[in-house]
C-alpha cells in the first residue's frame, strides 16, 4: 500500500511539472490560462491531502486536528478564487499552503513519522512543487514575454 501512495503521489507530480513549464513555450494568452489551471489543481490536490485528515487511523486525529483540514481545504478553495483575478497572489498562497500542510502533517501524523519512504517523497514532492509555483510566477513577471 505504501509503494502505491508514493508512487501516486510522483504521477501527481508529473501535471504540475507540464502546467508550469509549458507556458514558456506557448502564447502568453493560453500560458496564463495553463498557470491559473496549475493553481486550480494545486487547490484540489490541497483539498484532497486535507481530506485524508478525516481518515487517520492511527489515534492522531482529534478536532484541533479536523479544523486544520478543513482551514487548509478553505485555503484551497481561496486558491481558486484568487486564481481568477490575482494569479500571483494565488499561487504565493499556494506554496504557504502546501509547506504549511507538509508541517502540520509532519508534525501531527503518525503514519508520517513511521513510513519514511512515504515522508522523504512527500517532502520531494511538496519542494518540487513549490518549484513549480516559484517558475510560473517567474513567468508572469517576466518582461521579456
Amino acid at each position: 500500500m505504501q509503494e502505491t501512495k508514493v508512487t501516486l503521489i510522483y504521477f501527481g507530480l508529473l501535471l504540475f511539472v507540464f502546467l508550469s513549464f509549458v507556458p514558456w513555450v506557448v502564447n502568453r494568452e493560453l500560458a496564463l490560462l495553463l498557470i491559473q489551471v496549475l493553481a486550480v489543481y494545486g487547490a484540489v490536490i490541497l483539498a484532497f491531502l486535507s481530506g485524508f485528515v478525516w481518515g487517520w487511523d492511527d489515534g492522531s486525529i482529534n478536532n484541533s486536528n479536523l479544523w486544520f483540514a478543513i482551514g487548509f481545504s478553505l485555503m484551497g478553495f481561496c486558491v481558486i478564487l484568487l486564481s481568477i483575478n490575482a494569479l500571483e497572489i494565488s499561487l504565493i498562497l499556494l506554496i504557504v499552503s502546501f509547506q504549511g500542510f507538509l508541517s502540520f502533517e509532519k508534525n501531527t501524523s503518525k503514519y508520517f513519522k513511521n513510513n519514511n519512504k512515504y515522508a522523504e517523497a512527500r517532502k520531494l514532492i511538496t519542494n518540487l512543487v513549490t518549484i513549480c509555483c516559484i517558475t510560473s510566477i517567474a513567468f508572469i513577471y517576466n518582461p521579456y514575454i
